[in-house]
Parts: structure tokens; sequence; C-alpha cells
């Protein structure tokens, strides 16, 4: 028995990043059918051609890696041991997808991820260990005004690092034994992350986009959505890495936060007046 033809709800063309990386394409090729002599449209029923004979054919698969740039509008379906460095060595795989990823510091970020991972500082306690990310995440958060029922950014898939399973309730987090924490990892170290698996979730939240509402940035709905384009899984990546800027911007940014951090920490903080803030 051959295999199934695709049928008009399925794509003609599937698309997959396995890790290694390689960008592997699937598609239909239909076999060839008998010419009828004179051309005639209505002349393959005459020979007894059924329309199933049509959809005969199989599936061949090419290797298109070197042809990223081809590729970006394709839907996608990541293997589950893609790691983030497999996203990188995409990027070198063709100098034109960093032209085009270039305002997120497409090629600085793939200069650093090129050095190769470094190891995570080893956790020394419990408190730690929750900081701990197991897996990078690409979530899908879509804005939606309630009031006009008319969506916004839909297409930028938000990246954030998950963590370990809880083994107890960390109540600072608002998380409870079992669940686990998503954190940023805008200024998180590029090669500490290499190593990291990149999954894509399916899940849609949808939080209501409506200024005058009462529930502003609220959940407001939920759905499923598992298809998304290659270049969307790109720009999800680069957008938070590069979030603060490059890798200069982003050491000046840190140092700031930690001087902050350590100002409060000390009870010596510059206070801004409310009415200051919002005037400016």
């Amino acid at each position: 028995m051959g295999p199934a033809p695709p049928s008009l709800e399925v794509q003609m063309q599937d698309l997959t990043l396995k890790h290694g990386p390689h960008l592997v394409a699937r598609r239909w090729m239909a076999e060839s059918l008998p010419e009828i002599a004179g051309g005639d449209a209505g002349a393959g029923a005459a020979a007894g051609i059924e329309d199933d004979d049509r959809e005969r054919g199989r599936w061949v698969t090419d290797d298109v890696t070197a042809r990223v740039h081809e590729r970006l509008f394709d839907l996608v379906e990541l293997d589950a041991d893609v790691t983030l460095a497999d996203v990188f060595k995409l990027l070198d795989a063709s100098s034109l997808v960093e032209q085009v990823f270039r305002r997120y510091f497409a090629e600085e970020l793939c200069a650093g991820a090129g050095k190769g991972p470094v190891a995570m500082m080893a956790t020394k306690s419990p408190a730690e260990a929750i900081e701990k990310i197991e897996y990078l995440l690409l979530n899908q958060r879509w804005a939606l005004d309630t009031s006009k029922k008319v969506y916004g950014w839909t297409h930028l898939l938000d990246l954030q690092g998950v963590g370990i399973e809880l083994k107890e309730d960390a109540p600072e987090q608002r998380r409870k034994r079992g669940e686990r924490i998503q954190w940023s990892v805008s200024l998180t170290p590029l090669r500490e992350m290499l190593e990291l698996p990149v999954r894509v979730n399916a899940e849609v939240i949808m939080a209501e986009n409506d200024l005058d509402s009462k529930c502003y940035g609220d959940e407001v709905s939920e759905g499923q959505r598992p298809d998304v384009t290659l270049g969307q899984v790109i720009q999800g990546v680069l957008y938070e890495l590069s979030f603060h800027g490059g890798t200069r911007d982003q050491a000046e940014f840190a140092a700031g936060l930690e001087e902050r951090v350590a100002a409060v920490t000390a009870g010596t903080p510059e206070l801004v007046s409310s009415d200051d803030f919002l005037s400016e």
C-alpha cells in the first residue's frame, strides 16, 4: 500500500528544523500521468484514468539549510532536541538571514554564539535551584481590544526561560509545587543558554488591549495555534536577546540595574516623585 496523498486540508509542503541544525523540507511529488493524444481535457476519463490516480505520488525530502532565507515565511515545526545553538547556526548558514534581522543585532549575537557554550554556575541551595532554567519557550500572547473586537500584535513570539518543576511551593514567586516559573532571559548570558532546548507553545493567551478597560492587560481568552513560521521563531529569539541592545548596551544596563538594587538594599535609593515621573 502506497503513502497516503495529502488531503486538501493538509499543506502540500512541510518544514522541520532538526538538531544539527538541519532544515528539512518535505513535499508531495505527484506521479506523472500518461499523456492523452490531442490534449483533450476529458480524454482522461475516456481512457479510464480515475480522479484518485491523479493523487498518486510520494513524499520527498530536501535539506534546505543553506537556503534558509528562502523559507522564512514557511510554517515550521521544531524537533524536541533543537537547541538555541541550532537557531544561531541556522543564521550562520545564510549571510542573507543576518542582514534580514540586522536590527536585532543578529551579527553580534551570532559572533557570541559562535564562541560556543559555557557551563551555567552550579546551584548551591534550593533557592538557587528554583531559578535554574530547563528549556526556552516561545510563547504566543496576542493583544485583543474586546470593545472593538480588534486583534493587535499577533505575530511576535515571546521568548522566556522555563524553570524546573517545583518540588515545594514558592510563595515569593506565587507558584505551587508541581508548577514551573517562567523567567525573562533578556540579560542572561547567551553562551550559558546555547545548549537549552527551544520549544514553541501552541497555546495562545489573549490579553485585553482596551486602554479604557478595568482589566487592561489581563487575560480575556485563550486558544490554540500550533502553526508558526520560521521567521517568527528567529525573530522571537533575537527580539528578546537584543531587547536591551547589543553586548555592550546590555552590560551597561545590567551594571546600572545592579547599582539601583544595591542602593535599595542599602536604603539609599534616589527617589523621584510620581508627579515628576508622570510629567516626563
